[in-house]
């Protein structure tokens, strides 16, 4: 049994559902269908979920909300009208309108996945599920208990089913809302709950590329990676891949397929447990990167000693709401790695809170910092391959400006300046990736 989920770009208009039933319709084992809500198009410049949240802010301010609701209802009305469903979408619409001045912003902002879930169960002949009434949530973590007591109560006369994604609900029964990118989260769980055999998850692209093709405009795509590739990768800038996703299938080893509602003959990209991952001829699994961070390094002579001293700098950057990471940089100096963005307005205030009571040899800052990634299993076996990356970098004249492998091993990060950003991540890819180059190798 399959679960698929597909994204907002593959429910946009009527012509796309017509692409999903095909889909559905060619594998039998394709059960559980999980949407988002109806996304942007040619003839649409705005997502459904985008024009939900502006209108939540029209009403608070009082303006005439009349014109935005008409127009978000049109396109639900138009999907239905142009596939001939019987679905009373209307009256949906109508509740969703008498409740506006009062209901949370969870569950108008959850509507549109609610009514694009409504329109595919119709038209696919689907039972349609509220995901309210099957996904709980304790606090911000699904309760799997709760959950699959629910859905099995369901799958007793139901198996064929169509889940709004994006939302489930509190204890009490109110909507609770995920993080952006959600209905990933959300089939994930039904693959979890179900133990599906694959979770597919459709989208507007044929997988995963081994590095940014704004960047690298031949990448190639990666056929197959773990998930501790994948997690790796999305947390580094990657975003085919809601990363919040990946633990409810990797729980209990469902593989996961990415692949595009558009073309879906070109195959997508496979994540499997690392048990299951043959090795290829490629060392590189995938390169990513973001840019502007900034590195505050202290120096203390034998810092390394003073915990005293690092707690007080930790205190420091706690004080200011600063999420960090942090290189050791040798017996006297630890490196602090920060998003410029998270910095920008209190810089100054803790560089001088650092050395008036950190008791400090030095406080240096370096702005404009890239920080760039190669993910492989391999690099956990094979060290070399870390020398050999910085080798072609050095060779190509780009200013390395700290190196670290964290957590896993199967990570190597490397700091540059932002103007070398984008040549870092094309030299390692042309290096390491391209059969006609000379492959990096250990």
């Amino acid at each position: 049994m399959k679960v698929a989920k597909f994204g907002g770009s593959s429910v946009a208009d009527a012509d796309q559902f017509k692409k999903v039933k095909k889909i559905i319709q060619s594998d039998k084992t394709r059960q559980v269908v999980v949407v988002s809500a109806a996304g942007k198009n040619s003839h649409e410049p705005v997502k459904i979920t985008d024009m939900l949240i502006e209108l939540e802010k029209e009403v608070k301010s009082k303006v005439d909300y009349q014109p935005l609701f008409a127009k978000i209802s049109t396109r639900f009305i138009k999907i239905k009208n142009e596939l001939n469903l019987k679905v009373d979408i209307e009256a949906d619409l109508l509740e969703i309108k008498q409740r506006l001045q009062t209901c949370s912003h969870d569950y108008l902002v959850s509507r549109g996945e609610y009514l694009t879930a409504r329109l595919m169960a119709d038209y696919l002949g689907y039972y349609f599920i509220d995901a309210k009434d099957i996904l709980i949530f304790d606090g911000d973590e699904i309760d799997y208990a709760a959950s699959n007591s629910r859905l099995q109560r369901l799958l007793v006369q139901h198996d064929r089913l169509v889940v709004s994604g994006f939302y489930g609900a509190n204890e009490d029964g109110s909507v609770h809302l995920m993080p952006r990118g959600g209905s990933d989260i959300s089939g994930s769980i039904l693959a979890n709950l179900m133990d599906a055999n694959l979770y597919e998850n459709w989208t507007d692209v044929s997988g995963i590329l081994r590095a940014d093709p704004r960047i690298v405009d031949h990448s190639k795509k990666i056929d197959v990676l773990t998930y501790d590739e994948l997690q790796e990768l999305s947390y580094m800038g990657i975003g085919v891949f809601q990363e919040e996703a990946v633990r409810p299938v990797r729980q209990k080893r469902i593989s996961t397929k990415i692949l595009n509602t558009n073309h879906p003959e070109e195959g997508g990209t496979l994540v499997v447990d690392s048990n299951n991952k043959q090795f290829d001829s490629q060392v590189i699994t995938g390169i990513a990167g973001k840019k502007n961070y900034t590195v505050i390094t202290i120096k203390k002579y034998q810092l390394n000693r003073h915990i005293d001293i690092l707690q007080r700098v930790l205190a420091i950057f706690q004080k200011f709401n600063i999420s960090i990471n942090y290189i050791p940089s040798g017996n006297d100096g630890f490196s602090f790695l920060c998003r410029h963005n998270d910095l920008s307005r209190n810089l100054d205030k803790i560089i001088s809170e650092l050395k008036k009571t950190c008791n400090l040899d030095s406080v240096t800052v370096n702005k404009d910092i890239a920080l760039v990634a190669a993910v492989s299993l391999q690099l956990s076996k094979r060290p070399a391959i870390a020398g050999k990356i910085l080798s072609c970098l050095d060779n190509s004249l780009i200013h390395v400006r700290f190196v670290f492998q964290e957590g896993s091993d199967i990570k190597v990060v490397i700091g540059v300046a932002n103007r070398d950003y984008e040549k870092t991540i094309a030299k390692i890819y042309d290096e390491s990736l391209e059969p006609q180059s000379k492959k990096i190798s250990a």
